[in-house]
């Protein structure tokens, strides 16, 4: 839409404005342009999401700790009894006697180790993975027609 504003403009050297006739007066005029935006419908766009589901086998490597024990038979007279020790990675259980001549005898250790072995181990998993279908509404023939990616 446009407008115009007209504006006057005098001269140099003319007589002011308690005037006399000689006055020349020059309108001078301004386009000035105004932008007015419309929203129009031009088409419609749907997003789909479809989920693809897999199954695949996942190796996994996984450790168990092994514990071997041993009696050791000792048969040993010892003044007192002895709290459970630990010797590197072994562990010394003592087991007492007491006899009738009122004696303390250490009649065996149990040795106790641990041992970690690692092993492999297959798992079969179901895996998800999301994929996005953008889509356009085809205004002749009302058909949803998918965007190349």
């Amino acid at each position: 839409m446009n407008s115009f504003t007209p504006q006057t403009t005098q001269l140099a050297g003319a007589p002011g404005p308690a005037g006399s006739a000689d006055r020349l007066v020059i309108p001078v005029l301004a386009e000035q342009a105004q932008v007015h935006l419309q929203r129009e419908h031009t088409g419609t766009v749907r997003v789909r999401k479809v989920v693809h589901q897999v199954t695949e086998p996942v190796a996994a490597q996984g450790y168990r700790e092994v514990v071997e024990t041993t009696r050791v038979p000792v048969n040993q007279v010892v003044e007192a009894a002895e709290a459970p020790k630990t010797v590197g990675d072994l562990l010394v259980i003592p087991v007492y006697e007491e006899r009738l001549v009122r004696q303390l005898v250490l009649v065996e250790e149990i040795h106790v180790r641990r041992r970690r072995e690692a092993f492999e181990h297959t798992v079969a998993t179901s895996l998800r993975r999301e994929e996005a279908i953008v889509e356009r509404l085809d205004a002749a023939s009302q058909q949803w027609v998918a965007e190349k990616s």
